[in-house]
């Protein structure tokens, strides 16, 4: 099925009842976001706010729409394919045709150059996007919501942001949330490592932008796309949708940008002009605090008749882009395959944030060659941000966690079989990193050795008793303690003075900090001295705001686990090397450590007296 608009879609969804729709009218702060978060936390439905209620109390005409990609199968169903390694499939058989096959029967070869043809966007000259101009340019009269409590503002979370490359004139689409400052001033969080700040940094005047909300959902999904930087976002679009992408120009400024969007958003930035932006509650469940950001200056808003506007919400794992971003790694893992022929598989745990965790399955016919694959696919696009990548064997379930545990537990040998990069590329947005955009990596090596491995052929390791459960609970410091596996142990810990999920802290204190690591490696001695815990290989630390008897402990587990930890500072070895101890606790700032702890942000977490209200209009209507 290809959408064409995003009314088709929100029309499918409505007719096979995939759609709530709320007639009474929905705060946008706040309180449309809280109701967002509920459905998509219980695979529930995608969200149509008819009356959004704004910051002043009016009613905004656009409705808000939310949770429209919230399940997996409803991803699939937008992007128009039953799994999305159609779509990478597809963009082989472009990469690497079957020359020889076409040549021998010159008809087969039809539909690889319809599909082709389909690529090329069409320049119109009128857009649905521009039926209606805003007579006075004014953002604040969209639905945009302000999700959390400590975000700085509304904040444009779906929105399509389009530049041109000064040189040569080649567009770039991306996501990147925008915050709204005023009636005709937002920010452009676009990060040092996007087109957009590539763009920026080469323009010497003015630099036209265009925000785009809305329109079919293949361009939306072809905006957050890791595309090569030979395929443009039009062009990808047009593959997705079947058709070439219909593009129109700006009315005020020198960009073509998706005809079918609902709302254009047309304006400038200035060289060198920046604004605080944030805090804002980000896809690592942790606010992402104040920095400078590029302002745009908006000239003019147009619309669609009828223009409705999506945004999504990002916080505490999972959410609504963790499933756009499972459906990007199915799509392109054909892709990826195609240019790294060791890959066989690989998943990003949602829960992880994506960019905290991968699990590669790769080929292991010589000695070390899932290690090799992990360092290649570290330079391979946003694979770079990786915190930390497990590589199992080929046959391995990588969407199965069980089994990474089971690979953790019988095939890593410590240290052997951790490779450490130090210094390498981070996320911004990655808090834990002791440095903006820098932090170490980890590799681990769960693999198999082939024959000819030095390591092939060892005893299988040896675990500890259950008894180890109890003992441990006992030692000084540790609340709550459970088994993941004979040779792993889980304990949680309250640090006095630390950081609290419900507030930031931005004050350095070096006696709290030096206090926090006393009583971890009290923790790490402690248990690592009882006699039940000779075998344990993994000790894994964390606050004891998870319960480990709770009903979803495991996902929160492991979002603590991978998001709150420093591969350089967090990782501590006992005196023989072969024990690992992971700290996950939530680190005071200091920077007289061992590696600095910048401040540290709250959680996400929505107020109360409105999740209340929420929850109990959601359990009036069966939600």
């Amino acid at each position: 099925m290809v959408w064409r608009q995003l009314s088709r879609y929100v029309g499918a969804l409505e007719e096979s009842g995939e759609m709530l729709r709320i007639v009474d009218p929905v705060d946008v702060e706040l309180e449309a976001g809280c109701f967002a978060d509920r459905l998509v936390k219980r695979g529930g439905p995608a969200v149509k706010f008819e009356q959004p209620r704004l910051p002043d109390g009016s009613i905004s005409q656009f409705p808000l729409l939310m949770n429209l990609f919230g399940t997996r199968e409803r991803t699939n169903r937008a992007l128009g394919v039953d799994d999305p390694k159609e779509i990478g499939e597809r963009m082989v058989a472009l990469m690497k045709p079957d020359v020889g096959g076409i040549l021998k029967a010159p008809w087969t070869g039809l539909g690889l150059a319809k599909q082709g043809l389909t690529m090329a966007p069409r320049k119109v000259s009128r857009g649905a996007c521009q039926q209606i101009v805003m007579e006075i340019p004014d953002v604040t009269r969209l639905p945009i919501p302000k999700t959390w409590p400590e975000d700085a503002g509304p904040f444009m979370t779906l929105p399509l942001v389009v530049t041109a490359d000064p040189d040569t004139g080649v567009h770039n689409m991306g996501i990147y949330r925008s915050q709204v400052y005023g009636p005709d001033e937002v920010g452009l969080h676009w990060q040092a490592h996007k087109h957009g700040a590539d763009h920026a940094d080469a323009t010497t005047g003015r630099m036209p932008v265009a925000i785009c909300l809305g329109g079919p959902p293949e361009v939306m999904f072809s905006a957050i796309a890791p595309l090569p930087n030979n395929l443009s976002e039009y062009e990808f679009a047009g593959l997705l949708g079947g058709k070439r992408l219909s593009i129109v120009k700006c009315q005020t400024c020198d960009l073509w940008v998706p005809a079918e969007c609902d709302v254009l958003i047309e304006g400038y930035t200035v060289p060198g002009e920046t604004r605080m932006e944030g805090p804002f509650g980000d896809h690592f469940g942790y606010y992402s605090l104040a920095e400078p950001y590029p302002v745009m200056h908006i000239t003019r808003i147009t619309h669609r008749k009828d223009a409705m506007i999506p945004m999504t919400i990002v916080g505490m794992p999972p959410m609504e882009d963790g499933y756009l971003g499972e459906a990007i790694t199915d799509a392109f893992l054909p892709t990826l395959q195609f240019q790294h022929r060791d890959v066989a598989d690989l998943y990003l745990p949602l829960e992880s944030g994506f960019h905290n965790l991968a699990i590669v399955a790769s080929k292991q016919r010589y000695p070390r060659q899932a290690r090799k694959t992990a360092l290649g696919l570290l330079g391979a696009g946003q694979m770079m941000f990786q915190k930390v990548i497990v590589a199992v064997d080929e046959g391995h379930p990588v969407k199965d966690l069980e089994a990474l545990l089971d690979a953790l537990d019988y095939r890593v040998h410590i240290p052997h079989d951790l490779v450490f990069l130090r210094g390498m590329v981070a996320d911004t947005i990655a808090h834990a990193a002791p440095w903006e955009n820098i932090h170490d990596k980890l590799i681990i090596d769960a693999t198999t050795p082939p024959d000819n491995d030095p390591h092939s052929g060892q005893p299988p390791q040896l675990g500890c008793p259950d008894s180890l459960e109890v003992s441990a609970s006992a030692v000084s410091g540790v609340i709550q303690a459970r088994m993941l596996r004979s040779s792993m142990l889980v304990v949680t810990t309250n640090i006095e003075g630390a950081p609290k999920p419900e507030g930031s802290m931005e004050e350095v204190s070096e006696e709290g900090a030096a206090r926090q690591r006393e009583v971890i490696d009290e923790i790490c001695r402690g248990i690592w001295s009882l006699e039940a815990a000779q075998n344990l290989r993994w000790l894994f630390i964390t606050d004891d705001d998870v319960y480990l008897a709770s009903e979803d402990w495991r996902r929160r587990l492991l979002w603590q686990l991978f998001c709150r930890f420093d591969v350089g500072r967090d990782l501590h070895f006992d005196d023989s090397g072969g024990r690992l101890a992971w700290d996950a606790t939530a680190p005071i700032p200091s920077n007289e450590g061992p590696l600095p702890v910048r401040r540290w942000p709250g959680v996400t977490l929505h107020d109360a007296e409105v999740a209340e209200r929420v929850d109990a209009w959601l359990a009036e209507g069966g939600y």
